[in-house]
């Protein structure tokens, strides 16, 4: 499969774009043979094959596989820790191995969710929707900030955890944004009261309550990534309820399908669902992208669909100085986002 480089995404990202958002939640860059890397890479490794084992042994038993009680326990004790950690005057000294092509880092995940919360502002600007609905959205920390941006568009969060909930309905109370999320967010915000308009609901992926074609835009944000024994369900409840457009940056099995990522997503049991997967229900990519920082053992890339019939078709995306193609069912789907709209 071919996916499009970051410049041919038409998203107005440069890798310096990125890299200037990601750099507060870095603490050095790889060169040469690296004690500290070997280190955690051996032990990450350690921890796959360990895992695997339970899950070749055991996996039969509730306890090894990933359902939503076990999600919900799990994320529970996740979004305990709250928002101090978005703070790139303060990040939290946890350090995993990252890279970008031939680029090493040691990297904390927050970085990563602010270059994402970037890769969505592009993205917002170029489709400029109305309604925006986040599915999964935890905390809510990229709603929050993406409302403060773009105060005119009505977003919308729903999120399985009560923690997780409860807090982004907690920070409603406060009359503006905290500044170490201010200065977490990567581009300027416009209206820093915009969050207290989010409608927060609390549930289930697969039984959203929202009439059919609610919104413009349905984006998940590594969340199908814990879905994959609801994922057909999930998915069929995104495409009802959006009107235009999903966007997913998700680990899709199509840049995990070998070697030690694809060991990861099995002991995990994580999302192991194709692109191609996606116009059974109607989402027909016309975009993906996989060319950013990647965690070492799980990568993860964007695609962008269009909502159209609910009949199977294939895509093409346009890979670095490839020439375009066309899908087999007659749809052009290597164009550019503007061209999606």
């Amino acid at each position: 499969m071919h996916f499009s480089s970051l410049s041919e995404a038409d998203l107005q990202l440069s890798r310096n774009d990125i890299m200037r958002v990601m750099a507060p939640f870095v603490k050095r860059r790889i060169e040469g043979d690296d004690a500290e890397w070997d280190a955690i890479v051996r032990k990450r490794k350690k921890n796959i094959l360990r895992r695997n084992f339970r899950r070749m042994t055991l996996g039969w038993l509730p306890r090894h596989q990933r359902r939503p009680a076990s999600i919900i326990d799990e994320y529970t004790q996740v979004w305990r820790v709250g928002y101090g950690s978005y703070d790139p005057a303060n990040p939290p000294a946890r350090y995993r191995p990252w890279h970008w092509g031939e680029e090493r880092l040691l990297a904390n995940d927050f970085g990563a969710a602010r270059f994402r919360q970037l890769v969505l502002v592009r993205l917002i600007e170029r489709l400029q929707p109305r309604s925006v609905l986040e599915v999964g959205c935890g905390l809510g920390i990229h709603l929050i900030l993406l409302a403060c941006r773009f105060p005119q568009i009505a977003f919308t969060g729903v999120e399985l955890t009560g923690e997780g909930h409860g807090a982004a309905r907690k920070l409603q109370q406060l009359e503006r944004l905290p500044e170490h999320l201010v200065a977490f967010a990567p581009e300027p915000l416009q209206d820093l009261t915009a969050f207290r308009r989010i409608d927060f609901r609390q549930g289930d992926a697969t039984a959203l309550t929202f009439p059919e074609a609610s919104f413009d835009l349905v984006y998940t944000v590594l969340a199908l990534e814990q879905m994959e024994r609801v994922r057909e369900r999930a998915l069929a409840e995104v495409a009802r309820v959006t009107h235009r457009h999903y966007f997913g940056i998700e680990p899709f099995r199509d840049v995990n399908d070998s070697g030690w990522e694809r060991l990861y997503v099995l002991g995990r049991d994580y999302l192991r669902g194709r692109i191609a997967d996606l116009p059974r229900h109607g989402l027909v990519p016309t975009l993906a992208f996989s060319d950013f920082p990647q965690e070492r053992f799980l990568k993860a890339c964007a695609v962008l669909t269009e909502k159209r019939s609910s009949e199977p078709g294939a895509f093409f995306c346009q890979d670095a100085g490839a020439e375009g193609s066309r899908a087999s069912d007659g749809v052009n789907a290597g164009r550019s986002v503007r061209q999606s709209t």
